[in-house]
């Protein structure tokens, strides 16, 4: 009987564990998301440079494509020119945010453009990770 107890009482501690780790990662909004991955450093300082950073704190939902910061260093020379004309470079940062959430695949055939990782959830949208900067 005292075995059966304590065996109750270990997979209610594990199930404890196990639900409040999946809420810790849930509570993070999409910048958050976003400025915790290592891959994504460079479009962390542009959402924060056009101020977009603190739009995407809000309720939401909103999906974000996020390029890579090898998607970003392959534009080369093209990413500093953008980077010194304010509207360009907001145009640029708003052509990956959306104000609803969007299944990868609309996504991909909607942008024509690789979503690496998808469904990254967050409490207030989705992060798609995708291999190259969208210009317009």
């Amino acid at each position: 009987m005292n075995n059966i107890r304590y065996m109750t009482i270990g997979v209610t501690a594990v199930l404890s564990i196990i639900i409040s780790a999946s809420a810790a990662v849930q509570a993070q909004n999409v910048i958050e998301v976003i400025r915790t991955s290592e891959q994504h450093t460079i479009f962390a300082e542009l959402l924060a440079e056009t101020q977009m950073d603190e739009l995407l704190t809000k309720e939401g939902p909103f999906t974000v494509l996020a390029p890579t910061d090898a998607a970003f260093e392959n534009m080369g020379a093209e990413l500093a020119e953008i980077r010194k004309n304010k509207d360009q470079l907001q145009n640029l940062v708003i052509g990956h945010l959306f104000n609803d959430e969007i299944p990868p695949s609309e996504i991909e055939q909607a942008k024509n453009v690789n979503v690496t990782q998808g469904n990254l959830k967050a409490s207030n949208g989705t992060v798609h990770v995708i291999d190259e900067v969208l210009i317009d």
